[in-house]
């Protein structure tokens, strides 16, 4: 039985701004006054106050990445478990991102794309309830394209441009992403969940490798097992432990 119907717009309309704090900011406020339209993009040319998880400050050149936020109305969902959404999009944006810059490339939990150890994509997916009940999620996506230096406060980015030595169009990448978007979230939509935890996990950046972190005052090693469908990390060290997203941080 399928979650909730399946939609058939994603990326329309696509909606140039020349300038905004954040896509994201842009697209709440858009939902908040109503003007918002399910399948929407924003593209901005520059963000003043781009956004990243937890609160940090995603960095980008104007004019050269593809700073995009999608709108997605529910209509009568009845999942529960919106990180089934972080899953789909990670893999949409993998495929995406893979298809240029090749197999090195991974999903660094919860939902950035790297190639090999360097940050390619930033995802940050923020969710409104009515009640319980989720009615919008925006989708945003930070990708590095076109730019070749970056700040030194940034501490491990890599471009497409970088890595091909290609300048690309953004529009085009923007319409590919969304095609790859779109069809994964279909496919967690009709039900496909456990199947994209799995490859979620196949593609999972250092699986099975040992990595340090800190955990409050606590700094460990441990092997990165797998992520469940809560969207916990389970690392093994000395025991198998499961971690939420925001309570661990990696350490080089």
């Amino acid at each position: 039985m399928s979650l909730a119907t399946p939609f058939n717009i994603l990326g329309e309309p696509l909606i140039e701004l020349p300038l905004v704090e954040s896509t994201n900011i842009y697209a709440m406020e858009q939902i908040k006054a109503g003007l918002a339209k399910s399948g929407s993009v924003y593209f901005a040319d520059f963000q003043s106050k781009g956004k990243g998880q937890m609160g940090k400050f995603w960095e980008s050149e104007a004019g050269k990445n593809a700073l995009i936020s999608y709108t997605l109305e529910w209509q009568n969902p009845c999942f529960t478990n919106p990180f089934g959404i972080s899953v789909a999009v990670s893999l949409a944006v993998y495929d995406f991102f893979s298809s240029y810059a090749g197999d090195e490339t991974s999903i660094k939990w919860p939902n950035d794309v790297y190639w090999r150890d360097r940050k390619a994509v930033g995802i940050l997916i923020e969710n409104l309830y009515r009640g319980s009940q989720m009615t919008w999620s925006i989708i945003g996506t930070g990708i590095n394209v076109n730019q070749t230096q970056f700040s030194a406060e940034v501490p491990n980015p890599v471009s497409l441009k970088q890595i091909t030595g290609k300048t690309f169009d953004r529009k085009e990448l923007i319409a590919d992403l969304s095609a790859k978007i779109k069809m994964q979230i279909n496919l967690w939509l009709e039900g496909q969940m456990e199947q994209q935890l799995y490859r979620y996990n196949e593609l999972l950046y250092r699986k099975n490798q040992i990595q340090k972190f800190k955990s409050g005052n606590r700094i460990f090693e441990a092997v990165i097992k797998e992520v469940n469908e809560q969207g916990q990390l389970i690392l093994v060290g000395g025991i198998q432990e499961a971690f939420n997203f925001g309570t661990i941080q990696w350490i080089k």
